[in-house]
């Protein structure tokens, strides 16, 4: 069992026990699209573009139905495609968190059947109850940081992520020490992301161990930031 590698004028191509392996930009992986230079741009375009589909499905079967049956429909069907894992692959850029949030406010037009190019989406969004989703997914991840550090999940936090024993101005009495970053694609990655965020939740939302009552907290402080 070994493997080799040879150039060719196109790509390098790889071999294990005879058979090729070759160099992707790009990757579909546990369905979260990895590109080589990790950006999530290639991931966002292809959830966006499932759950507009799926959007336009809807439109198409229940286009006569309820308000709550095509505001349930969305919350069931559409949303999962664009939150799926989102505490892996939270975007830092504008151009896709716009992408995102268009998918949304197109949804909301269908739950009204209002298309009127005079009409403004953000009322309908807010009479809808609807987070946006940029918020939903900050909460994804402040969630996930809450299980692995309360150890509801058989996740353990890495070496470079520990308390930080210095008095500090965070909010939280229990903060951690901000991990040293070099550039903006690990500054906006998991821990450094969540770390920010969580430090600067004030310590009654965070010291309790129960998930529901945090998840709450912690949405009223993201949405008041």
């Amino acid at each position: 069992m070994g493997i080799t590698c040879k150039k060719s004028s196109i790509l390098f191509q790889y071999t294990l026990n005879g058979l090729p392996i070759y160099v992707v930009n790009s990757t579909k992986y546990l369905g979260v699209t990895i590109s080589s230079n990790l950006s999530w741009n290639e991931h966002v375009d292809n959830i966006c573009k499932n759950a507009n589909s799926t959007l336009g499905l809807l439109r198409r079967v229940l286009g006569g139905c309820s308000h709550k049956v095509k505001d349930t429909a969305y919350r069931t069907l559409v949303r999962p495609k664009l939150e799926y894992a989102s505490c892996v692959w939270n975007p830092f850029r504008q151009q896709n968190i716009n992408k995102i949030e268009s998918v949304q406010r197109r949804a909301a037009r269908y739950v009204f059947n209002d298309y009127s190019r005079y009409s403004h989406v953000t009322p309908m969004v807010q009479s809808l109850g609807w987070d946006s989703l940029h918020h939903r997914r900050l909460l994804s991840q402040g969630t996930m940081f809450y299980k692995i550090y309360m150890g509801h999940v058989g996740i353990s936090l890495p070496p470079d992520v520990i308390l930080n024993e210095r008095p500090s101005r965070a909010p939280n009495c229990c903060p951690f020490k901000q991990v040293k970053v070099n550039n903006d694609i690990y500054k906006y990655s998991f821990y450094p992301r969540t770390i920010a965020l969580w430090n600067n939740i004030p310590l009654s939302f965070t010291n309790i161990d129960n998930l529901d009552t945090f998840k709450s907290n912690a949405l009223s402080f993201i949405r008041s930031d």
